[in-house]
């Protein structure tokens, strides 16, 4: 079987297909993978880690409402990454072609619809968010198949030929990923206080970032528990930090990056972060209690759309970003040390409404549509 998938950008689009990719490989060793994505997203620096993945970049970049000459310029790089993509498909043949979101993702989904009229290629699409993307809105009358992770994600894409509900995909680390102490000491990190696991997603969050920094007296206080700060890459740790050791707050741990994410999933007590797809596939699948603080840049208000679900499923609470995002923070805080059994029920709330077996239920779809090529 040969499989291609397309999406990046963000992490958001690009760690579910490298859970999918990692999930094939195992159930079919023989399997040939390959990868169209963008030369400057989080694929373009992972993927060449990974030898047994062919990857194809191509140009795109995404449409920014209001501004008429870089809308134009991205149109362009449409029919560009269109032939980009025939070519990719030319070397590596695919007989299965993955579209996960995105702008990247356009160009070869399009392609493998229009070469499967006439060969043996079959089409699907995942969408991971609540509110597809409009890649995936115009691409989802045309494919085979169409996989989504929320039920209320069916009445946006009416032209579906064929659609099911498989949740997000994730990677299996954060499933067997299991507190130790030498894991706590590898972060640098007290097992015996309770820790709060603060980031923002691939990109960082200044947003979040400033929240924990503006409650860097209440951390200080409160001694019971640590906060795992995630500041992304573009934060400037060193000034950070400054300000934790001003406060006397020597309970906080600062990381631009962790590549194993899974682990401090494994330590965390409750979870601070933004809304996206993958993020809330996460948390769910760890039955994690969390603060969520969706983006409000998020198309089509996507990031509100999916936490709305898990809030009215009871498994997390909400939070606007900006002036009380501190005071949020500090609530929670003090939550943990008077009240965790709010916490405790809020992580079996997630835990419930989560889909562990989304990759699995993926995996048979991706089968399916193989043995009818």
């Amino acid at each position: 079987m040969r499989v291609l998938i397309a999406g990046g950008g963000t992490g958001g689009h690009f760690y579910p297909a490298l859970a999918v990719m990692e999930a094939l490989t195992k159930r079919h060793p023989n399997v040939k993978l390959a990868y169209v994505g963008t030369r400057r997203g989080i694929e373009a620096r992972i993927l060449p880690s990974y030898q047994w993945i062919r990857f194809f970049p191509i140009h795109a970049r995404g449409l920014d409402r209001g501004r008429f000459l870089e809308n134009l310029w991205a149109l362009a790089l449409v029919l560009v990454g269109t032939l980009e993509s025939l070519f990719a498909f030319l070397r590596f043949r695919p007989q299965v072609v993955i579209g996960m979101g995105g702008y990247a993702s356009f160009p070869a989904v399009l392609v493998g619809v229009i070469l499967g009229k006439v060969l043996p290629i079959r089409t699907l699409i995942h969408e991971q968010n609540a509110v597809p993307g409009l890649t995936n809105r115009l691409l989802s009358g045309l494919v085979d198949r169409v996989l989504v992770s929320y039920k209320s994600t069916r009445q946006a894409l009416p032209a579906s030929k064929r659609l099911s509900v498989t949740g997000n995909p994730i990677r299996t680390e954060f499933l067997l990923a299991k507190r130790t102490e030498a894991l706590y000491a590898r972060f640098g990190l007290d097992p015996h206080r309770k820790t709060i696991l603060v980031f923002g997603g691939s990109q960082g969050s200044d947003a979040l970032t400033t929240a924990v920094v503006q409650a860097r007296e209440a951390i200080a206080r409160n001694e019971r528990v640590q906060v795992l700060l995630v500041t992304g890459s573009h934060a400037e740790a060193d000034e950070i930090r400054t300000a934790f050791t001003q406060a006397g707050a020597r309970n906080v741990v600062i990381h631009r990056y962790i590549e194993r994410m899974g682990e401090a999933f494994a330590l965390a007590d409750l979870i601070v972060s933004r809304a996206g797809a993958t993020t809330l596939a996460e948390i769910t699948s760890c039955g994690k209690p969390a603060l969520l603080v969706p983006w409000d840049g998020a198309a089509g208000g996507h990031q509100w759309a999916n936490a709305q679900e898990l809030s009215a499923a009871g498994g997390c609470l909400l939070a606007k970003e900006g002036a009380g995002l501190d005071r949020a923070l500090d609530r929670m805080i003090r939550q943990m040390l008077t009240g965790e059994e709010t916490l405790v029920r809020m992580g079996r709330n997630a835990a419930r409404f989560g889909r562990r077996g989304a990759t699995l239920l993926i995996l048979r779809e991706i089968e399916a549509v193989a043995g009818e090529a």
